[in-house]
């Protein structure tokens, strides 16, 4: 079946538009998925940056908190005596400052007091205390073993659910250790302090908050602080880490899943004093956000061709009725040219003059022989003398003189008639073979524009 000129040419712009748009659709996915990774990239960078930022901030706190301990004189009189009564005053520096823990040993490393109340008088072995005590200020991230942790009171804290990880485990902090020196700048003591990070949200909660997207602490593959939420709105905690996040000794930047949400992440090792992987930081961007920005784009250009493609044909569908009735008048002149060429033959020539002058001289012809028949019959009367009869056959000779130079002309008329006869019948076929040329020029432009099986 052939199509109509209509349908073609509205075909060829649908099509066209439709070509269009998909180029272009596809030309803007890949442009704006290029500029939607270096602006995840970007975010995700910067979100790692600005968490690393607020850990550091968190250091220097508790390094702040610990030194400003181990220069208050009620602190430094109460090492030096073995004062019970510093429990109070160590409880009100970890409050301001938000530590998980404060205590203060002697220069044998025995505990004089803990801000969370927990037993003195017993020896802590932890080695940022040693290292104190010879002299050195200490501010690190750190393992911190759980016979550290319980006597300070810390044992729910560090609870964990995570399998392998079940029970009283060891805990992650951010502590700092601080010589005590008394007047004469001779270390009497240390205040050990710090924050276990373990279902600690504030820091993570600031970056997330601060930053967008969420934070996460990843401590022996678990996530042990998160802002991350599970499908029911329950924050993701004691649960172990993705396959790809876990043992790292690198920083990561790629995809990440965590509680069922694919994540664009960047993971950065967490750092001892040491220079020793202990942990890591997770900072991520829901994937989401740039692939419904990508899903959003494509059904916005998808949808705008879809408006095109319609203005197009409201706008196109009238100039194309246009030029198809246009067409169509033009094959309808064509064919009635055609009726009126099949029905005048050409040769006016022999239907004209030739073929009246021939009949009149025919005519007079005629008239000419029957009065030279007439007079010839006349002399042969008895009363007819023979000066007539001479008058007589001189007009009736004259008469046939005339009939044969008519006759002479009647030939010469018949011979021109012939050769226009012929020219009329080729004239004519001619004519026939331009009325089947014009018939099919019109029947060709009725298909061009209507169609035709």
């Amino acid at each position: 079946m052939k199509l109509g000129l209509r349908a073609k040419l509205v075909g060829t712009l649908v099509g066209a538009i439709v070509i269009s748009s998909a180029i272009s659709a596809i030309a803007a996915r890949n442009t704006m998925a290029t500029d939607l990774n270096k602006l995840a990239m970007q975010q995700v960078g910067s979100g790692s940056t600005g968490f690393a930022g607020y850990w550091d901030g968190k250091r220097d706190l508790v390094k702040l908190m610990v030194g400003q301990a181990a220069i208050n004189d009620a602190i430094r009189r109460g090492t030096a005596a073995h004062a019970k009564n510093l429990e109070g005053t160590l409880t009100g520096i970890a409050h301001q400052g938000g530590l998980s823990f404060l205590t203060v040993v002697d220069a044998r490393g025995i505990v004089v007091a803990r801000a969370t109340g927990g037993r003195p008088g017993v020896k802590l072995t932890s080695p940022f205390v040693r290292r104190a005590l010879s002299g050195e200020t200490v501010s690190t991230a750190a393992t911190i073993p759980h016979d550290e942790l319980e006597p300070e009171l810390l044992e729910p804290q560090i609870e964990s659910t995570t399998p392998g990880r079940e029970g009283l485990v060891e805990g992650l902090g951010i502590v700092s250790a601080v010589p005590i020196s008394d007047t004469n700048e001779r270390t009497i003591g240390a205040v050990y302090g710090g924050i276990v990070i373990d279902h600690y949200y504030d820091v993570v909660d600031q970056a997330a908050h601060s930053l967008g997207g969420k934070a996460a602490v990843i401590f022996q593959n678990e996530l042990i602080s998160s802002s991350i939420t599970r499908p029911d709105g329950t924050r993701l905690v004691d649960d172990a880490a993705s396959e790809r996040v876990r043992d790292l000794k690198q920083p990561y930047y790629g995809v990440d899943r965590e509680g069922g949400v694919e994540y664009l992440v960047r993971v950065e090792p967490i750092l001892d004093d040491q220079m020793q992987v202990i942990a890591s930081r997770w900072f991520g961007v829901p994937l989401a956000t740039f692939t419904d920005i990508q899903g959003h784009t494509l059904i916005s250009l998808l949808s705008w061709g879809l408006v095109g493609i319609l203005l197009g044909l409201a706008i196109a569908m009238p100039v194309v009725n246009r030029i198809g009735r246009g067409l169509v008048a033009r094959s309808r002149q064509v064919r009635e040219s055609a009726k009126e060429l099949s029905v005048v033959i050409v040769g006016s020539e022999v239907s004209g003059d030739h073929v009246a002058q021939t009949r009149e001289a025919i005519e007079r012809q005629g008239d000419l022989l029957m009065q030279a028949a007439t007079e010839t019959v006349e002399p042969s009367h008895p009363s007819t003398s023979s000066g007539q009869a001479v008058a007589t056959a001189r007009g009736v000779s004259e008469k046939l003189l005339a009939a044969s130079a008519l006759n002479a002309e009647i030939l010469g008329d018949i011979v021109v008639i012939d050769t226009l006869a012929a020219e009329m019948a080729a004239r004519t076929q001619q004519a026939v073979a331009r009325v089947a040329e014009l018939n099919e020029v019109a029947a060709g432009l009725d298909e061009l524009v209507n169609g035709s099986k």
